[in-house]
């Protein structure tokens, strides 16, 4: 039972172009976990928030491995400039 529910969640044969997808939906839901952490005032939220992100840390440290594994590279990261910057 445990290996047929271990396989539903963990999918070791996911494409690249899937892993790069739910690395960067566990990094969006995980910036929103942050955010709500910061604003939540309830102690009993405040522990949920906690164990959502110590999850999705796992989840997203997981895929990293299996993007690693995969021989995924990082592409270069330009970030946009603001208004400011164009006009220099």
């Amino acid at each position: 039972m445990e290996s047929a529910i271990r396989s539903a969640i963990l999918k070791p044969e996911q494409s690249t172009n899937e892993v790069l997808m739910a690395i960067r939906e566990v990094c969006s839901q995980l910036e929103n976990a942050n955010m709500r952490f910061a604003l939540e005032e309830d102690s009993d939220l405040i522990e949920a928030c906690i164990f959502e992100i110590e999850s999705l840390r796992a989840r997203y440290r997981y895929l990293l491995r299996l993007a690693k594994k995969q021989g995924v590279k990082a592409g270069v990261f330009t970030p946009l400039k603001t208004e400011g910057e164009n006009q220099k």
